[in-house]
């Protein structure tokens, strides 16, 4: 008894008490379970539109990426341009300001070897919920003629620079091949 007595005494006399090294120890280890606890989720991508409305020939499946910002201005405006598709992935857009809002859609022909023909993509955004054109217009472009032929198997990425808004979510895109 007198050994624990003298071992106690002089855990007393040390600079930094036992108590202390003790609580350093358990509020570790709470922090280690609550921090092995935490699991993140992924979280959901909000891009501020409300949806797309294909009026689409059939020839080509339209995805809609949503909004993003212009990192790297485009001066050339190749919206227009008439091009054959190539084998490969091909880009298209309006003028690009650094800083302003484009939204991208991809177009890829489903079958190119029973498709082959010429087509014209418009693309309007809306700034507005429902079914119809009835919004406020924010932007408005038409493609060049884009011919379909058999070796079409690339996609087409049409960037629309929408301009430095400010937007209101929701935003609807309407986009028609003809």
């Amino acid at each position: 008894m007198k050994n624990i007595r003298m071992a106690v005494s002089r855990l007393n006399d040390k600079k930094v008490p036992a108590l202390a090294l003790v609580l350093v120890a358990v509020v570790g280890a709470v922090a280690g379970v609550l921090g092995a606890s935490i699991s993140i989720s992924t979280s959901a991508n909000y891009k501020g539109e409300a949806g797309t409305i294909h009026q689409n020939s059939g020839v080509f499946t339209i995805t809609d990426t949503g909004l993003t910002v212009v990192n790297n201005a485009n001066a050339t405006n190749g919206s227009g341009s008439s091009f054959t598709i190539p084998a490969s992935a091909f880009i298209v857009n309006n003028v690009l300001v650094q800083g302003d809002w484009v939204d991208t859609v991809t177009f890829v022909d489903s079958s190119p070897s029973t498709t082959t023909g010429t087509y014209q993509a418009t693309l309007s955004f809306y700034q507005h919920t429902g079914s119809s054109a009835s919004g406020t217009l924010i932007k408005t472009v038409t493609g060049g003629t884009w011919t379909v032929a058999t070796t079409s198997s690339g996609t087409v990425s049409f960037e629309v620079d929408l301009g430095a808004g400010p937007f209101t979510a929701p935003i609807t895109a309407y986009i028609t091949v003809t």
